[in-house]
């Protein structure tokens, strides 16, 4: 599917850029894949070819994409553990993508909402029910519950006041973003509403031994669900 639209407002550099991130991020661009030439990508997004070439050399020093002489750019294949970059898609994960980023999330969440709850000052309490009672507010709208779904889980990074911890998610956003949108989209909302208000009530009391409890249950039953949603669907072919 082609999800390419034309620029329409100021910003045409980073909005271009942007959109092009947004086609390593659904999949469209897959490892080895051939892109659309700038003429192509000029037509396209209604800019010039010199804002075209500006976007895509971005992406090539980003390691994304290489150049053919004769031929044009490709994909390359990446690895996480190679670029560790905000720019490394969710797609060039494994087929089993969303549950590498929950296995992922089990060993450093878990800990760091023990962490957290062990530092937590009243404010942070405070963004914490703010974040929640905007799920609440956001239950018909899967995207935008999804993003402050992973809010939340942000916000628990923060309050570990590990800067170690903090820039790994920072790092990794677009991954647990895309991976986030997925998992509301199988499972819905009510098991994030549930463990999270579970997880405020832990830190809030300062409860380190509950919150790293409740944070690996979250999760756990989180994998379960989602494996169980996934075996159950079954794949259409094209």
């Amino acid at each position: 599917m082609d999800t390419i639209q034309p620029i329409k407002r100021m910003n045409v550099s980073d909005q271009v850029f942007d959109q092009l991130k947004a086609q390593f991020l659904s999949g469209n661009w897959q490892p080895g894949e051939k892109i659309p030439s700038e003429n192509e990508l000029s037509e396209k997004f209604q800019v010039s070819r010199v804002t075209i070439r500006q976007a895509l050399q971005r992406l090539t020093a980003l390691g994304l994409l290489e150049t053919r002489f004769g031929e044009g750019s490709f994909v390359k294949k990446a690895e996480v553990g190679n670029f560790m970059n905000v720019l490394v898609p969710q797609a060039y994960l494994s087929k089993n993508s969303t549950l590498e980023v929950l296995e992922f999330r089990q060993v450093v969440e878990t800990e760091s909402a023990g962490l957290a709850a062990e530092r937590a000052a009243s404010e942070d309490i405070r963004q914490l029910e703010e974040i929640l009672a905007e799920m609440e507010r956001l239950k018909e709208d899967s995207l935008a519950f999804a993003k402050a779904d992973l809010d939340f889980h942000v916000a628990v990074s923060r309050i570990t006041r590990n800067s170690l911890i903090i820039a790994t998610n920072s790092i990794l956003n677009d991954i647990l973003s895309v991976s986030m949108q997925d998992i509301v989209e199988q499972l819905g909302f009510e098991i994030g509403l549930y463990y999270h208000k579970k997880i405020i009530n832990a830190i809030a009391a300062n409860d380190a031994k509950a919150a790293t409890s409740i944070m690996r249950e979250h999760i756990c039953k989180t994998r379960e669900r989602y494996q169980e949603r996934k075996h159950d669907t079954p794949e259409i072919e094209d």
